[in-house]
This record gives structure tokens, C-alpha cells and sequence, in this order.
């Protein structure tokens, strides 16, 4: 008859313990930097309860550069690049706002911060470049929850070609309208554009204006773009005019740039 008694001496004590009462969940591993999850190749992706993940010194000395609005539940991962194609690292998927930092070296022993942001960040070096990444809520009161991260190398850098036509049409309301030809690769359109200034000697004045296209068309191939140029001193008139154009395509780690500066002829339209 022990046994019974046994298990109702068990169920009483249960009955005693506190409502509520839990036992304390361990911090994640790689909740500290000598901890750092070590990610071998790319891409990859680490999914992690970090609810339980604290906050510690070095997380304040790198916020210091970052500036984020806090950096709860950091956890740490570790990247060696071989090739110097570059790190980018998304936590749009984790349940939380993450925020992600990126150092090129250890961050206790001099480590350069690269870059630091809401969600994406992305850093490029040299070959053999080791970078550590803190991940964190950065959410004040929020420590974290189900962390999503994606880890890939980052894209190749922008290209960018410009020119710009030889003959541009003025209109009766002093304006011209310019053309050319651009190409974009490796780059978001809406982050690129074609922009420059027309400036033309009428009589006594310099007659100055500047133009402004986009977005660009980023798949590599020869695209035409135009744009019309309205002065803030004067009205552009038939005759010669300099002009220099600039393209830029700006990706998610740089931008190219590309220069064209043209005589232009300018011919009234009768418009």
C-alpha cells in the first residue's frame, strides 16, 4: 500500500506549489558573442526562439555607432568570406522587428562596423573577411520571439552606361527636351535615374536648367531615356548649348556612376 500512498503524497505537493510557477528557459547558445553560430556557407537560414536572449555590453558599444532603438535579444552569428563577394543578411521573416548589425572583425577587439539597419543589412570586403552579426528586437519592451535568418551573398555591384543626342528640340515656352540612350544592371530602377544640367549663352544671360529621369529599366540591355529642362533664369533659344548628364544605378550596397558631357545643337519646333 506505499505506492499509493506515495503518488498522493506527489499530487498534494503539486497542489501546494504556486500558481504559475515555471522553470527558468536557458538562453539561446549563440546569446553572447563567444557563442557565435558559425554559418559555414551561403545561402543559409537559422530559424531561433529567441525569447529568452539578453542584452549585454558589447550589443551597447556597437548600438553607440548603430543608434538603433534598442537592441533586446541579441543573438550572434559568425561569417568567414572567402571570395569578398560580400554578406547580406534578411530578418524580414522572423515574428518580431529585427534589426541586424554587421561587424568586419571581432566587435571586442576593434571590429569595424559596417552596417547596421531595420530587417536587411548587407556589407562587402576583402577575401577572407570574418564578420559577426547581431540580430536583435529593435523594439523597446520587446526581447524577441521566432528569429528568421537568412544569410546570402550579396549582389554583384551596379554597372551603368550614359549618353546623350547631339540635337535637342526647343519649345516656344523657353524649354528643351533632351534624349539619350542609358543602360543599368545590378541595380533597383526606382533607386537610379538619369540627371544632369543643359546651360546655354543667350546673348548677355546664361541660361541654366536641370532635368531629372527615372526610374531606369535595370536588365542590362540599351534603353532610351529623355527629359525635358525648364530654366529658373531665362528661356532656352535656338543654337548651341553644353550639357552634362550622369547616370547612377544604385543597388543594395553600391552605386555606378556614368558620365556624358555633349555639345548640343537646340532647334526650334515652332511648339
Amino acid at each position: 500500500m506505499r505506492a499509493p500512498r506515495l503518488l498522493v503524497a506527489i499530487a498534494a505537493a503539486a497542489l501546494l506549489a504556486p500558481l504559475g510557477a515555471t522553470t527558468a528557459s536557458a538562453a539561446p547558445t549563440n546569446d553572447t558573442l563567444a557563442g557565435a553560430t558559425t554559418i559555414t556557407s551561403l545561402p543559409a537560414s537559422v530559424t531561433q526562439d529567441t525569447s529568452t536572449a539578453t542584452t549585454d555590453s558589447v550589443d551597447a558599444a556597437i548600438n553607440q555607432q548603430c543608434g538603433a532603438p534598442a537592441t533586446n535579444g541579441s543573438v550572434w552569428f559568425t561569417y568567414t568570406d572567402t571570395t569578398g563577394k560580400g554578406l547580406v543578411v534578411d530578418l524580414t521573416g522572423s515574428s518580431f522587428s529585427a534589426g541586424v548589425a554587421i561587424v568586419a572583425g571581432d566587435p571586442t577587439a576593434g571590429g569595424q562596423l559596417l552596417a547596421c539597419a531595420p530587417g536587411v543589412a548587407a556589407a562587402r570586403g576583402d577575401a577572407g573577411t570574418t564578420y559577426y552579426v547581431m540580430a536583435f528586437s529593435d523594439t523597446p519592451g520587446v526581447t524577441g520571439g521566432n528569429l528568421v535568418a537568412d544569410f546570402a551573398e550579396a549582389p554583384p555591384a551596379p554597372e551603368a552606361t550614359v549618353t546623350v543626342d547631339p540635337r535637342a528640340t526647343a519649345y516656344k515656352d523657353g524649354s528643351v527636351l533632351l534624349s539619350g540612350t542609358y543602360s543599368c544592371l545590378n541595380a533597383d530602377g526606382y533607386s537610379s535615374d538619369v540627371e544632369g544640367e543643359l546651360v546655354q549663352q543667350v546673348g548677355r544671360v546664361k541660361i541654366s536648367g536641370s532635368f531629372f529621369a527615372y526610374p531606369l529599366e535595370c536588365d542590362g540591355a540599351v534603353h532610351s531615356w529623355s527629359a525635358v529642362v525648364t530654366s529658373q533664369n531665362g528661356l532656352f533659344a535656338g543654337g548651341k548649348a553644353a550639357n552634362v548628364t550622369v547616370a547612377f544605378a544604385c543597388g543594395l550596397l553600391d552605386c555606378a556612376t556614368a558620365f556624358a558631357e555633349q555639345r548640343v545643337q537646340i532647334s526650334r519646333n515652332g511648339k
